[in-house]
């Protein structure tokens, strides 16, 4: 990589590692083998290395190897939130692996800061594999820089017990929403639970709702201030804990599991941890605005550009995203997958309540918002706050992020 291109690395990394909030944590060196046309050994960095999901890489690694006898595969994996930093610091030192699994809100960051290789030729007419929304997260300036490996979304968990007592069915729009939240409001009980905390958590779980009213961070001083609004009034009904402004996915998944509240926007993360409540619980799709959405997470994988054998590593990257490798991976994982053609078909698809995530996928919207996502997700996290808390109306919060925000859009 040229000296002005990991300048330009470390320069946009301060803010990029700043915001994410990441601990430091040192990589191994790649070691690629230096081969060319397909073969040698490729550095693969993850923070798949527990449980299950490192289960199914080893899984998907081993068919891939098996199909691939002349490619190895080395893996590093990292904690979650150490892996950006790991990557951003091997950006700017000249040492990067050749291949990663990355959160699919990091894919447009790093492809901005020149690290990631272009693969758009060589996935030419694969748009179609995969739902919009985490397509969409591989995406920059038209070019495609990764492929999504497995995809989540946020729904609409309740205590099925509390609905029943209070005569509420599982709601399906706002207004439903409101009126059942107001119903299951009693004494410390409240209706709801969201994240609305001041990082990319709260980022994730409100801009749904953001979608939700037609429009986009585009024109946020208007959707944003609608979602702020529709969100505020529950809180000021006395429907939704103004202490939301501080909760963690966690601490809203600790409401939910102590009764706190009777239903609470989350992921099929939580599935497992609400095996043990004493309670009956479901699933339901995120209740709609004028129309339906909901938020993306989940991982793709991405090749480098200072890959020493960019053909093996796009070979493997192609892999994991195929239907094949996909399939192997979901199934052993647990996870969903980004692809229309395993909808069904996956041994989670069985399960009631996943079957909700894995159909809103096909409304999944990624945080795709270009190189400066960072900063326009703190932003909206600003806006957050600041209506949440009473501080600002949601008119004027919305309306002083979109100045920050639209300027942002499209570097």
């Amino acid at each position: 990589m040229k000296t002005h291109i990991r300048r330009s690395i470390a320069t946009a990394a301060v803010a990029f590692v700043a915001l994410a909030g990441l601990t430091a944590c040192g990589g191994s060196e790649p070691d690629s083998g230096g081969s060319a046309g397909g073969s040698g050994t490729l550095e693969v960095w993850d923070y798949e290395g527990q449980g299950v999901s490192n289960d199914a890489m080893n899984a998907a690694v081993a068919e891939f190897e098996k199909q691939n006898p002349d490619i190895k595969i080395k893996r590093t994996s990292f904690a979650f939130g150490d892996l950006s930093k790991s990557i951003v610091q091997g950006g700017v030192g000249g040492s990067v692996p050749d291949v990663a699994v990355i959160d699919t809100v990091d894919n447009q960051n790093f492809a901005a800061l020149g690290l990631l290789l272009d693969i758009s030729e060589q996935t030419k007419g694969q748009k179609d594999e995969f739902y919009e929304g985490p397509w969409n997260s591989t995406q920059l300036d038209g070019k495609t820089y990764g492929l999504p490996m497995n995809s989540n979304n946020l729904a609409l968990f309740y205590n099925k017990t509390m609905l029943e007592e209070a005569g509420v069915t599982p709601p399906k729009t706002w207004d439903e929403l409101k009126e059942g939240a107001k119903k299951l409001t009693s004494g410390d009980h409240v209706g709801l639970a969201v994240s609305g905390v001041k990082n990319e958590q709260g980022t994730f779980q409100i801009l749904p709702f953001v979608w939700q009213t037609g429009g986009d961070v585009q024109e946020y001083s208007k959707s944003g201030a609608e979602a702020l609004t529709f969100l505020k009034e529950m809180i000021d009904e006395g429907s939704m804990s103004s202490a939301v402004a501080n909760y963690s996915q966690e601490d809203v998944r600790t409401q939910f599991t102590t009764s706190k509240t009777a239903m609470m926007v989350n992921g099929p993360w939580e599935i497992q941890n609400l095996a043990d409540v004493d309670f009956e619980w479901g699933v339901a799709p995120l209740p709609q605005g004028k129309v339906a959405a909901t938020g993306l997470g989940g991982e793709n994988i991405v090749a480098f550009q200072e890959s020493k054998n960019p053909e093996a590593a796009t070979k493997f990257v192609k892999f994991m995203a195929s239907k094949e490798g996909a399939k192997i991976f979901c199934d052993v994982s647990g996870q969903l997958s980004s692809r229309p053609d395993l909808q069904g078909q996956l041994k989670l698809s069985e399960d009631e309540n996943l079957k909700v995530f894995e159909k809103q996928l096909e409304v999944a919207h990624a945080r795709a918002y270009g190189g400066e996502y960072a900063k326009i997700s703190e932003a909206i996290q600003l806006s957050i706050q600041e209506a949440l808390t009473g501080s600002q109306t949601p008119d004027e919060a919305a309306k002083k992020a979109e100045s920050t925000i639209k300027p942002l859009l499209g570097k």
